[in-house]
């Protein structure tokens, strides 16, 4: 069987596209279907409602076309060669979905093309017929021909893995250790900042390529969308798709946030798409694929996207410590680590996790496996570096995984298989240590951990904590999360209430804080609300809640902890040079 594409841009400004696909079958019906959700994104999509206007190309006598499930169509050709043609829409600006306008089109592979059922093994190939008005084509996909706009992939996991972004935005590009990357950046962003953004990329990513032992890519793309009231990435074998608000970008907290976001998605490039758990391939596109193990896929990444940037210097030590702290303070402020487990938020995450915007109860009976994996792995390698005199870390752990199971076995690994290969890397029971923390709804306790490297909290001056936290709509000053781990749980607030008033005080976006200030701990008040047309007086109790920046170095701890702490600040650089070791430079 052999299949082909034919793309051509159509309609931007009403954002759509037209797909040709050719099939040349093996048997008298073909069933295509599209994908419903998008590896990375664990959520069903239903890109199926996005279809439109399927028909044949050429039809003969006898053929026919019947949609027989939302996502699947029978095709009858009597066994012989044929084309269909179908309508994209696209206008949902997200990363795991189709983005079609006048200025870029980003096409997202799931949500576009449809496949022979149970097909996935065959060599799809890729033609633009036209890019007009358009100048630039990027893809991780390589070219058949390098004068066509054609390529091809080496199946359809390869081929859905390969967004395809069509602009009139000329990259910036850089070599980091034997691999070429292209970064495109969308958006009003001028030439210089550019150039910055590509400067600090390059180190991140060498940083990451030198740890780890060398990178098999030889070809990575990065696109970089600039939008308004937009934060996300979602990762691909050779590429990813980033998308950061540009209001207030260049404030340095705001671009480190860019960079970490940035770093997060070229690290997965082999935690996910390489390093994996078993469950996250081959796919199944029609089914969530469910695993209890997105503590490794996404917590160890978010551990290492902002330690990279440690290693590199875009991040101070205090910047750092800081961003741990707002870590923990996330965990601590919520009940949610006593309701759900990491496997629980992992194995849920299609239902739970990926609802939280229509569950505003999440943040009183879930968990990011995103925060706890990272506070987990945090945990995990500083008792590696403690037990083994910092001769071993969570780093070598990785490099092991990718030895032995992507690049021997070419699969996956279990939960044990993860533990057995940590064991055998570092000589440590790290199951024993860490499991509790994983299956049951558990505390991790951090703060033994940071205390290996003379890392302390303080016990500065608390701060006045409402136990709910409000959004502006339209002026007025909403409900949008109540903490269940606070005093307020015993007062009547609903999510959706209007906050009028403190103590007689009217409430305002720009004085609330201010309001909230004049009060100490322990304190009562009377709340001023809005309810459905009917205004609701409250009494609430403060409670007290940490100051930010609570994590502090003690200096004057002694060795080995100091020298711990050394080996933790510069994993991986030499001690005389201070620039990263090449031990384990060699590219793959």
């Amino acid at each position: 069987m052999i299949v082909k594409y034919t793309l051509d841009t159509y309609q931007p400004h009403r954002h759509l596209l037209k797909v040709e696909m050719e099939v040349h079958p093996d048997k008298q019906e073909t069933f295509l279907c599209i994908p419903n959700w998008s590896p990375g994104s664990y959520k069903i999509r239903d890109y199926s409602k996005s279809i439109h206007q399927i028909h044949f190309v050429q039809s003969k006598p006898g053929w026919s076309i019947e949609q027989t499930d939302l996502n699947t169509w029978k095709v009858s050709s009597k066994g012989e060669t044929f084309k269909i043609s179908y309508i994209i829409y696209g206008f949902e600006h997200t990363v795991r979905t189709n983005y079609f306008t006048s200025d870029f089109i980003l096409v997202h592979p799931p949500a576009t093309f449809l496949y022979p059922k149970d097909r996935l093994d065959l060599e799809p190939k890729l033609t633009w017929k036209n890019l007009s008005p358009f100048r630039f084509c990027y893809t991780g996909l390589k070219k058949k021909e390098a004068s066509k706009q054609t390529w091809k992939a080496k199946n359809f996991d390869e081929f859905f893995d390969s967004p395809i972004l069509l602009t009139n935005e000329k990259q910036l590009n850089f070599s980091v250790e034997g691999c070429e990357f292209d970064l495109v950046i969308l958006g009003d962003i001028e030439t210089k900042d550019k150039k910055k953004i590509a400067k600090d990329l390059a180190t991140i990513v060498e940083t990451q390529i030198k740890l780890m032992g060398g990178t098999e890519n030889q070809y990575y793309l990065f696109v970089l969308d600039m939008s308004d009231n937009l934060y996300g990435g979602l990762e691909h074998l050779n590429s990813s798709i980033n998308q950061f608000d540009p209001n207030g970008w260049s404030n340095p907290d705001n671009y480190r946030t860019l960079l970490e976001l940035l770093s997060h998605e070229y690290f997965h490039h082999w935690n996910v798409k390489r390093i994996r758990p078993i469950a996250l391939g081959p796919f199944d596109y029609q089914k969530p694929n469910l695993t209890k193990e997105l503590w490794i896929a996404e917590g160890i990444t978010s551990f290492f996207d902002a330690y990279f940037l440690l290693l590199c210097g875009t991040y101070s030590t205090q910047q750092y410590l800081n961003k741990l702290w707002k870590d923990m303070q996330e965990l601590e402020e919520s009940l949610g680590e006593s309701w759900m487990s990491l496997e629980d938020s992992s194995f849920t995450a299609w239902t739970k996790y990926y609802n939280r915007p229509f569950d505003p109860n999440f943040a009183n009976t879930g968990i990011s496996y995103y925060t706890k994996g990272a506070i987990l792995s945090l945990s995990m390698h500083l008792y590696i570096l403690k037990e083994t005199k910092g001769k071993k870390s969570l780093v070598d752990i990785m490099i092991a995984l990718n030895k032995q199971y992507h690049q021997e076995k070419k699969r996956g690994f279990t939960k044990a298989e993860f533990f057995q290969t940590a064991k055998k890397v570092t000589g440590l029971d790290l199951k024993l240590e860490f499991d509790p923390y994983i299956v049951d709804p558990k505390r991790i306790p951090v703060e033994k951990y940071l205390h290996l490297i003379g890392v302390e909290r303080t016990a500065s001056k608390p701060k006045i904590e409402p136990g709910f936290r409000v959004k502006e709509e339209r002026g007025r000053m909403i409900v949008s999360k109540i903490l269940l781990s606070k005093s307020v749980k015993e007062t009547d607030i609903n999510l959706g209430d209007e906050w009028i008033a403190l103590d007689d005080k009217r409430i305002l976006p720009g004085n609330f804080k201010e309001l909230l200030n004049q009060y100490q701990p322990g304190k009562k008040a009377d709340l001023l609300l809005a309810r459905r047309g009917k205004i609701l007086k409250r009494k609430i109790k403060f409670d007290s809640s940490p100051s930010a920046n609570e994590l502090w170095i003690d200096e004057k701890v002694e060795n080995p902890t100091k020298e711990l702490r050394e080996i933790f600040l510069n994993l991986g650089k030499d001690p005389v040079t201070s620039k990263t070791s090449s031990k384990k430079t060699k590219s793959k």
